[in-house]
């Protein structure tokens, strides 16, 4: 058996090799059928080294046309880049801007391919589903423009809040600062303390509620022993509200019982912070004054606590710590207009202590009112209160109407003595719990003695009827 090879041109199909035994018979069998116009090659057999191995039927083997090689479709190639690829949910692109990238891809392929056809087919039925969207470019950068300007609200917003927090802590560090709400409140209220308006703590009513007829009468009997002495008396039962109003509402020379609602003032203005019970006062040769107190043998220029000025002012009656505290407070004509305001009507400083002329008045109704408001906890606080009542129970003169009351009796009081007027106001604590303010002022002539014993004969007859009473 021999074989035929033929070498062409073309390089690319070699002369066919000499068939095997196996082959002759093939080539005998596709003899014997029908003879076709034309060859109908077989599929392609493998590739080796370039080298494609044909059964060559009988007929042909002295002759072997050059087949032609099969014209192989162009398919474009798509580089790796552009190979559309999966992406997960945390790429960075949108869900639309792929889409839009497959259908461009889609479209530059050739029809006759089925796999990229699809794609694109896919791709365009998911953006017709979907509301339809500018390009991915003009979308990118509308993003990152509107997170530009989100980002740059923010941070404005936050530079401001921190402005606003720095300002508030430096207004807070700097007390002079304009814009310091506690030092613009702090202003405030020493303008409300300097015009001296109605106290935070308002005054209030005396309650009465039926005058003690019994008692009265025995207190008549009392004064009638004294015809030249003018007294006023005003007595009233904390615990009943009874009364005995006798001339109470006669005005009358304070002497020193004005130094009571001076007190009252200088206790409030504690209160309101106006004045600090450790603040030093100094005496001032305008201050020093005649009569009783021991400040007036003191030099001018030396400096006493507020507490021990008021102290000095209701234990020894001192006149020149009266006049000390009067300018502390604001002076006569502030002082006046506070009083007004609690409701004393006959109440007014008219002259500088020792006043021993009596131009300053008051009224017995007048202090009790003023006793009964502090006692309810009206015009001072209750801290307050109790200094109050434990400076007035300090009173050294006890002449008057402690001498009235029983041992064990708790007298707190102030006196004033003048050459027209003897006069002693106080509230009287008894052991039965029993608790009543009186006020005896008499107007007398030239120092009458005759006073004092009026003055004891009242507070004993009241003394007596109120523990006798349940």
């Amino acid at each position: 058996m021999f074989g035929v090879v033929q070498s062409f041109r073309n390089r690319s199909i070699l002369s066919v090799v000499s068939s095997t035994n196996k082959s002759d018979s093939q080539s005998e069998q596709s003899s014997s059928r029908k003879p076709r116009s034309r060859v109908q090659p077989q599929s392609p057999l493998k590739k080796k080294h370039n080298v494609a191995k044909f059964p060559i039927p009988t007929s042909e083997r002295t002759f072997l046309r050059t087949v032609p090689p099969k014209k192989k479709t162009a398919v474009p190639k798509v580089s790796k880049q552009e190979i559309p690829k999966f992406q997960s949910h945390r790429s960075k692109r949108s869900r639309i801007e792929e889409i839009a990238r497959l259908k461009n891809i889609a479209e530059q392929q050739p029809k006759s391919s089925a796999r990229p056809q699809k794609r694109a087919e896919k791709a365009q039925a998911i953006s017709q589903s979907l509301p339809t969207k500018k390009s991915p470019v003009t979308s990118r950068q509308n993003s990152r423009s509107s997170s530009l300007l989100l980002y740059a609200t923010r941070m404005f917003i936050l530079g401001v809040g921190i402005a606003v927090i720095a300002g508030t802590v430096l207004s807070i560090l700097k007390p002079g600062s304009s814009y310091n709400p506690i030092s613009q409140a702090a202003d405030s209220e020493v303008e409300t303390d300097r015009e001296w308006k109605s106290p935070s703590i308002v005054p209030l009513a005396v309650q009465q509620t039926r005058e003690i007829a019994a008692l009265k009468t025995e207190l008549d009997t009392v004064i009638a022993k004294y015809p030249k002495l003018t007294p006023g008396v005003f007595l009233i039962d904390v615990d009943t509200g009874a009364y005995v109003d006798i001339n109470g509402d006669t005005t009358v020379a304070a002497a020193s019982t004005i130094k009571l609602p001076i007190l009252v003032a200088f206790f409030q203005a504690v209160d309101r912070g106006r004045i600090k019970l450790d603040d030093m006062l100094t005496m001032e040769e305008s201050h020093v004054a005649e009569g009783s107190g021991d400040m007036q043998f003191r030099k001018p220029g030396r400096k006493y606590t507020a507490l021990q000025t008021a102290r000095k002012m209701i234990a020894i009656s001192d006149n020149t710590a009266t006049n000390m505290l009067v300018e502390a407070l604001g002076g006569a004509d502030v002082l006046n207009q506070l009083f007004q305001s609690w409701g004393l009507k006959n109440t007014v400083i008219n002259d500088r202590l020792p006043d021993l002329s009596g131009t300053n008045t008051t009224s017995p109704k007048d202090l009790i009112d003023l006793i009964s408001q502090v006692n309810q906890g009206g015009l001072v606080s209750l801290k307050s209160r109790d200094r109050l009542f434990g400076i007035m129970e300090r009173t050294q003169n006890n002449s008057l109407l402690p001498r009235g009351v029983g041992k064990g009796s708790v007298v707190a009081h102030k006196t004033g003595n003048l050459k027209s007027v003897l006069a002693d106001v106080g509230m009287i604590d008894l052991l039965n719990g029993k608790r009543y303010l009186l006020a005896v002022l008499v107007k007398r002539p030239d120092n009458d003695q005759d006073a004092v014993d009026l003055i004891r004969g009242v507070s004993k007859k009241t003394y007596q009827y109120l523990k006798s009473s349940e």
